[in-house]
């Protein structure tokens, strides 16, 4: 297990940690190994990314999405994007107080008929950070459904396997910022806070992928800024412990 080589501790539990690394070990192999991840940029919810438009809903969503599909090199790539309403998963469980449950997904991936589909829900229209999180998660699916090797841990991991490729793929900061949430929260209805999560990963897994994507273009302080304060400082400490364990990076480095 990469992550047990050397040294007395890990960042992660050290079957997460070790899961971890063989899945990142797997990206490599199988998405263009570290010339791929060099010309990746680190995407972060601003107007370099995501120049300002006029489109709104349906038109809004389309506009993001092929904002992310380009930003992923994969606007060649055939996909029929889908929107579709859910129920609000927010639920009052007290005069100030709301639990956002995860419900109906947030998107989906299907290919049927020899078409490739991707659906999302459209309240994901008000929270643009989900949204993006959103439509890399699903088109990471893609990537990873044209590959002819499995991800470690097969079909049981994938789920988790394709959290790791967003962040592979430049959109770690998204899927983290919204792994778990706390915030104000007003409508015609009242107000008050409301707190809920979305995805597969700990904010601390996260933290970890983040750091692996850095350090191995090696620039582990260029997503301080874009993370919240418990994230952006476990990213700094993983990025520590990667220092002080370079066997683990030389290996990946090996593995592409």
């Amino acid at each position: 297990m990469l992550g047990k080589l050397f040294g007395k501790g890990t960042f992660l539990e050290s079957h997460i940690e070790d899961w971890c690394l063989e899945t990142w070990a797997w990206m490599l192999r199988n998405l263009g190994g570290l010339d791929r991840l060099s010309r990746t940029p680190l995407v972060t919810p601003n107007a370099a990314f995501f120049p300002p438009s006029e489109t709104n809903g349906d038109e809004r969503g389309a506009y993001v999405f092929g904002r992310v599909k380009q930003l992923m090199g994969m606007q060649e790539w055939d996909c029929r994007l889908e929107p579709y309403d859910r129920r609000s998963g927010s639920q009052r469980v007290g005069e100030y107080w709301f639990v956002h449950s995860r419900g109906a997904p947030q998107g989906t991936f299907s290919v049927k008929d020899g078409v490739v589909r991707v659906a999302y829900a459209r309240d994901l229209l008000d929270d643009p950070v989900a949204l993006v999180g959103a439509f890399a998660h699903e088109l990471c699916h893609y990537l990873i459904a044209v590959l002819g090797e499995p991800c470690p841990g097969g079909e049981e991991t994938l789920e988790l396997a394709t959290e790791l490729a967003t962040a592979f793929s430049g959109f770690g900061v998204f899927r983290a910022n919204r792994a778990h949430f706390f915030e104000r929260h007003q409508d015609a209805f009242g107000q008050g806070y409301r707190s809920g999560g979305s995805g597969y990963l700990s904010e601390r897994t996260w933290a970890f992928a983040i750091a692996l994507f850095l350090s191995l273009r090696r620039e582990p302080g260029a997503a301080q800024a874009w993370l919240k304060p418990q994230i952006a400082s476990d990213v700094a400490k993983a990025c520590r412990y990667l220092e002080r364990n370079p066997h683990i990076l030389e290996s990946l480095r090996g593995a592409s």
